[in-house]
C-alpha cells in the first residue's frame, strides 16, 4: 500500500485550527513580558528573588519535557489513553491544570513561597501540553506538502499572537492605567480567557494517526524501571543519523536567534548608538514582514525540500549580518533606517531556518520508526525541549560572563570600547559562524522528499506484515543512510527503545522473517 494513501486529507478547519495554539500564546506573552515587572514593583519581590524563580522554573521545565513524551507514547497501555487518545488525554489534563495555575501566578497579596509554589506548578503543567503540540504535525498526515502547511500555520499563529497581544497591552494601558496592579490582573484574565478558547479549538481541529496495535508498546514496567528507561529513550534518539544531523541544525538556529534576541536592544543603543523607540519600531516592523516571507518559505519547503530553505535562509542572514557590521563600522547617514531595512531583511533570514528545522521535524519520528517500529514523536519533542532550555542557558551564562569581564556598566548611557566591541562581535561574527555551522550540516542531511517517500513507503510494506528479506537495494541504501544503522538492525532489531533488548547483529539477522518486533 503506497503511504500517501494511508492518510486523509487535512480540512481548512484542520490547518487553522491547528494554527490556534500559537494563537493561544497570550500567557506566554503576559509572563515574559509583564510577569517579572508584575512581581517586583507591585508584589515587591527582589529582583534577585524573581530572577531566581524564573530560571528554576524554566529548568525545571526542561527536565520534565522528555518525562512527559515518554509517558505519552506509552498512554495506549491505559484505558484513559486509549479512549481518548496518546496525545490528546494528556491535552485534555494539561489546558485546565495550565489555564487554572496562570491566573494564580496574578493573584496579589501572597506570601514569596506561594507564589514559588504556583510559579513551579505552571512551569510543570504547561510542557504537558506544548509537547504535545509539536507531535501532532506527525501525527496528521504524512504528506510533507501538508505538513509544510502546518509548520507555516504554526509560524503565522505566533507572529500574530505577539501583535495582538502587544496592541492588546497598550489599549488595555490606556484606558485603566499602567500605574495599578488591577490592570495587569484584568489583563490577565482575560488573556487567560481567550487562551483557553483558543486551545479548545485547537483540541477539536487535531487528531492522531489511527491506532496500529503492532506500534504501540506494550510493556509493563516497574517505577524504577520506567525512571531508568526515560533516561535511556532520551538518550537513544541520538543513535538516529537523521536526527543527529537535524539537532546540529536545530541548535545552530536556536542559538543565534536567541542571542540576537538577547543584545538586540543592547546592539541598538550601545553600538549604533540610536534610540529605544527604534527598538519598537524595528520588532514591529519585522513582525509584519515576517508573515510575507513565511508564505514565500511555505511555498519553498513544498517545492523543494527542508535543508535546501534551511540554506536559503542562512545565507540570507549571513548577508544581513555582514551589513550590520557595515552600518556599525561606517555609520552611514541615516543609520536608523538602514537598520530598520536590514531588520527586515534579517526576517527574511530567520523565518527560513525556522521553517526548514519545524518541517524537517515532522519527519524524524518517521525515521525512528524504520529503526524502533514504534511511533515517538513526544519522545523527540521533549528532546528537542530539553536540549533547547539547556543550550539557550548556557549561552545566556556566557553572553552574561564575556560582557562583565569587558567591563559592562549597569545603569550607564555608554560603555567602555572593549564592550562596544564585543556587543558588535557577539551580534554578528557569533551568529554567522552558527549559520555557516548549519549550512554545512544540512548538506550531509538527507532526508528530502524522494527520500521520505521511500522510507514511508517501507514502513508501510513492514507493518503490513512484509518481509526485511524482500528489500529492495536503493531502499536499503536510503534506510542506512537515514538512519546510520545496518538495515538489519533496524526494525526492532536492537535496543533503542528498551535497553533490556539485547540482540547481536547475527540473532537480528536470523529474526529479518518478523513482520513486526515485540515489544
Amino acid at each position: 500500500m503506497d503511504a500517501e494513501a494511508e492518510h486523509k486529507k487535512l480540512s481548512w478547519f484542520n490547518k487553522i485550527g491547528f494554527s490556534c495554539f500559537q494563537l493561544a500564546q497570550f500567557a506566554e506573552y503576559m509572563i515574559n513580558t509583564w510577569l517579572m515587572f508584575y512581581y517586583t514593583t507591585f508584589i515587591g519581590m527582589p529582583l534577585v528573588t524573581v530572577t531566581f524563580l524564573f530560571t528554576l522554573s524554566k529548568i525545571v521545565g526542561g527536565i520534565i519535557n522528555p518525562v512527559y513524551g515518554y509517558m505519552s507514547d506509552r498512554l495506549y497501555q491505559t484505558r484513559f489513553g486509549k479512549r481518548f487518545g496518546r496525545r490528546k488525554s494528556m491535552l485534555l489534563i494539561g489546558i485546565p491544570l495550565k489555564t487554572l495555575l496562570f491566573i494564580l501566578l496574578w493573584i496579589p497579596h501572597m506570601s514569596t513561597p506561594v507564589y514559588y509554589i504556583f510559579f513551579l506548578a505552571y512551569f510543570i503543567v504547561s510542557p504537558m501540553v506544548s509537547t504535545m503540540q509539536l507531535t501532532f504535525m506527525s501525527e496528521m498526515t504524512e504528506d510533507s506538502g501538508e505538513r509544510a502547511q502546518l509548520v507555516a500555520g504554526n509560524q503565522i499563529g505566533a507572529a500574530f499572537s505577539g501583535i495582538i497581544a502587544a496592541f492588546a497591552s497598550v489599549y488595555f494601558f490606556k484606558f485603566l492605567g499602567d500605574k495599578i496592579w488591577s490592570t495587569y490582573f484584568i489583563l490577565a484574565i482575560v488573556y487567560d480567557i481567550v487562551s483557553f478558547l483558543l486551545l479548545i479549538v485547537f483540541y477539536f481541529s487535531v487528531y492522531e494517526r489511527p491506532v496500529d496495535d503492532s506500534t504501540v508498546f506494550k510493556e509493563k514496567l516497574s517505577i524504577g524501571q520506567n525512571l531508568v528507561q526515560v533516561f535511556w529513550n532520551f538518550m537513544s534518539t541520538i543513535k538516529v543519523r537523521s536526527y543527529r544531523l537535524y539537532l546540529g541544525m536545530y541548535l545552530c538556529e536556536q542559538m543565534f536567534r536567541s542571542l540576537l534576541g538577547t543584545i538586540n536592544t543592547y546592539f541598538i543603543i550601545f553600538v549604533l548608538l540610536l534610540q529605544s523607540s527604534d527598538v519598537a519600531v524595528s520588532t514591529s516592523v519585522g513582525f509584519i514582514f515576517g508573515i510575507g516571507f513565511l508564505l514565500f518559505y511555505m511555498w519553498l519547503t513544498k517545492k523543494t525540500d527542508g535543508p535546501f530553505t534551511y540554506r536559503v535562509g542562512s545565507w540570507g542572514t549571513i548577508v544581513v549580518m555582514l551589513g550590520m557590521i557595515a552600518i556599525a563600522i561606517f555609520r552611514p547617514a541615516h543609520l536608523a533606517v538602514w537598520f530598520v531595512v536590514l531588520t527586515i531583511a534579517l526576517n527574511f533570514g530567520k523565518t527560513g531556518v525556522v521553517n526548514s528545522t519545524q518541517f524537517i521535524f515532522t519527519n524524524i519520528p518517521d525515521v525512528d520508526e524504520i529503526v524502533t517500529g514504534k511511533r515517538r514523536e513526544g519522545q523527540y519533542s521533549g528532546v528537542n525541549s530539553t536540549l533547547d532550555v539547556i543550550f539557550s542557558s548556557i549561552e545566556t551564562i556566557l553572553i552574561g560572563t564575556v560582557l562583565a569581564a569587558t567591563g559592562f556598566a549597569e545603569k550607564s548611557s555608554t560603555q567602555a570600547p572593549a564592550t562596544i566591541n564585543a556587543l558588535l562581535i557577539i551580534y554578528t561574527i557569533v551568529p554567522i559562524v552558527f549559520c555557516l555551522l548549519g549550512i554545512i550540516l544540512s548538506y550531509r542531511f538527507k532526508l528530502s522528499v524522494s527520500n521520505h517517500k521511500i522510507l514511508l513507503d517501507e514502513v508501510v510494506r513492514l507493518r503490513n506484515g512484509g518481509s526485511m528479506d524482500d528489500v529492495q537495494p536503493k531502499t536499503k541504501e536510503v534506510v542506512e543512510e537515514l538512519t546510520g544503522i545496518p538495515y538489519e538492525q533496524c526494525w526492532g532489531n536492537n535496543n533503542i527503545v528498551n535497553l533490556g533488548q539485547k540482540k547481536s547483529q547475527n540473532e537480528s539477522a536470523n529474526n529479518t522473517h518478523l513482520p513486526h518486533p515485540q515489544a
